[in-house]
């Protein structure tokens, strides 16, 4: 785990000094709309950015207008938890685990049919095998080892690098986007 912090600590600062970090973010959104994957899932698991990671909230719109149905994850607990709800704009989200904005549970209903639907994956870096760095609290990687169908990783260039130390219980992606490829 040590070598897996100090890396999170490097990348997450290189992540931070993106420039032209909109136009990054718009290339990648252009991107996952164009996927067959994406044209194909009736619903679409997004996820809410925190500020330096990539913003999908005009995908999130996108989907929400083409009458695709959308939900985001909700940290249920603190052992690497979490359940999606489906939402119908951003006005069904509030400020959850972490200060995330993510749906209100009040009011969204529980998925549970995932069904025809592709899973967009953040993370502080990908490798080009394909999995993922993240925050070091296995939420991603509990879900998507239950998880049938596709799953999509977003990230800006600079931060998918040739190899990362990987565990068993990791989990890659089927694809990675980035604002110049898809992986």
């Amino acid at each position: 785990m040590p070598l897996k912090n100090e890396l999170r600590k490097l990348l997450k600062k290189l992540r931070k000094s993106i420039s032209n970090k909109n136009e990054a973010d718009n290339m990648i959104c252009k991107r996952l709309l164009e996927l067959p994957e994406y044209k194909n899932a009736e619903l679409v698991l997004f996820y809410a950015a925190l500020d330096d990671e990539v913003n999908l909230d005009y995908c999130i719109e996108t989907a929400l207008a083409n009458g695709k149905k959308v939900a985001l994850p909700v940290c249920t607990d603190k052992d690497g938890n979490m359940k999606y709800y489906y939402i119908n704009s951003f006005g069904d989200m509030v400020s959850g685990s972490f200060g995330i904005r993510e749906p209100d549970t009040e009011k969204c209903v529980e998925v549970t049919d995932f069904s025809a639907s592709l899973c967009v994956v953040p993370a502080i870096a990908f490798d080009k095998r394909k999995y993922r760095l993240g925050y070091g609290k296995g939420y991603y990687d509990r879900f998507l080892k239950n998880y049938a169908y596709k799953s999509v990783g977003v990230c800006y260039n600079n931060l998918v690098v040739d190899e990362l130390p990987a565990d068993e219980y990791d989990i890659p992606v089927d694809i990675i986007i980035t604002q110049d490829s898809v992986l």
